[in-house]
């Protein structure tokens, strides 16, 4: 699911992103909190991987699907 080596890694990481996701309003501002949450995680010698590349577009992608962008389009005369 996260690219983490173990169930408990992706459960780890899968709770640190349901976390960010609803204590954000926006993608930049959930992957800000989520990284620095997968950077302590990372200290944990068990889940040293947190914060490998395949991990993070991982959790992209989690944050794109579930906080959409807004686009606005105006019309002017």
């Amino acid at each position: 699911m996260f690219e983490m080596f173990t169930d408990a890694g992706n459960d780890a990481v899968g709770e640190i992103v349901r976390w960010g996701i609803l204590a954000s309003e926006d993608r930049d501002t959930a992957y800000t909190k989520i990284h620095a949450e997968l950077e302590l995680l990372g200290q944990v010698g068990v889940f040293g991987e947190s914060t490998d590349t395949a991990v993070r577009e991982a959790v992209w992608a989690e944050i794109c699907s579930s906080l959409p962008e807004w686009v606005f389009k105006s019309r002017r005369a």
